[in-house]
């Protein structure tokens, strides 16, 4: 029994571009050969393994010459010749990804650094399912991802494709992570911020940016340094103390025409978490806590973060 589709007609039915639909054609993917009046054929048993791969229930037209009273349901022993078997990979975290991945290209399509020294996401998707950890710990690819997740949103078998690249990262020894992220995280829990500034050097700073706004621009601002019972508690980007100071004015400027009740820890106020960025959870979760406990403290009920 055959089925018998367009490519634009699939495409919406599945959520995709019709490139995706000719990408899968191509590959093989979709076992599918070229039909009348530009219509695709295909097994309908294939059909069904596709719409099971995408938790979908199979779509019959109106005009379709197929009885859906006479198809028979799928059968485990119908979809096991499809699924990859003996994954030994520690990274994926669905094992259904080795199944569901079409290697349609959508993801790398989305991205915006694919191609850059052959990064692709499909690919690592794929190497991750097919047991290749060494290979991808050891890869610069996770390191040049940007974790913006356009290559998940895109993904139409929404495999977690930021996840994948995380736990990549969590899973290549602190040592060999690039240098600055890996120094990043050691000088922010050591010190309270990624670049290491010094406590009474960023008050000190806060309070002189304070004095040049409310001389200019903001008459009788005060940079709101540990006021308890704050409404928002607001953390800081340590590269714009260090190198950018002028730009935390723009925030303030807003609170203050607004009218809004805010305030700044003296200590950790870090609001880039590399750890997070980096696969590297015990640091995260610390840095995470020490935030919490700012808004404990000070008896904040809103927390803002730079990025």
């Amino acid at each position: 029994m055959m089925y018998e589709f367009k490519v634009n007609e699939m495409a919406e039915e599945f959520g995709v571009h019709r490139n995706t639909i000719r990408n899968w054609i191509n590959a093989g993917t979709l076992p599918a050969k070229e039909g009348p009046g530009r219509k695709y054929l295909m097994k309908f048993q294939d059909y069904q393994i596709l719409c099971e791969k995408f938790g979908r229930e199979p779509h019959f037209r109106p005009d379709s010459p197929i009885d859906p009273a006479t198809v028979k349901p799928l059968i485990k022993a119908d979809v096991e010749p499809y699924l990859l078997k003996n994954n030994s990979s520690t990274l994926t975290a669905d094992a259904s990804w080795a199944d569901a991945c079409m290697t349609c290209g959508t993801c790398a399509s989305a991205c915006p650094i694919s191609g850059v020294d052959g990064l692709d996401p499909r690919k690592i998707v794929r190497m991750a399912v097919l047991g290749m950890d060494k290979e991808l710990v050891e890869s610069s690819w996770p390191w040049k991802c940007t974790m913006c997740a356009k290559c998940e949103e895109a993904c139409p078998a929404n495999i977690k494709i930021t996840t994948l690249m995380r736990k990549i990262r969590g899973t290549r020894e602190r040592d060999l992570v690039p240098g600055p992220i890996h120094k990043g995280v050691q000088m922010c829990l050591e010190r309270g911020n990624n670049l290491g500034i010094p406590k009474d050097d960023f008050v000190f700073l806060c309070e002189e940016l304070g004095q040049e706004l409310a001389e200019a621009e903001c008459p009788g601002f005060v940079t709101p340094i540990d006021v308890h019972g704050a409404r928002i508690m607001v953390t800081v980007n340590s590269k714009e103390p260090f190198a950018e100071p002028d730009d935390m004015k723009w925030w303030w400027k807003i609170f203050y025409a607004a009218g809004e009740s805010w305030t700044i820890p003296s200590e950790h106020w870090e609001g880039v978490n590399w750890g997070l960025f980096s696969g590297d959870d015990v640091s995260m979760k610390i840095i995470v806590g020490r935030i919490v406990d700012n808004l404990r403290r000070l008896q904040c009920k809103a927390l803002l973060l730079p990025e």
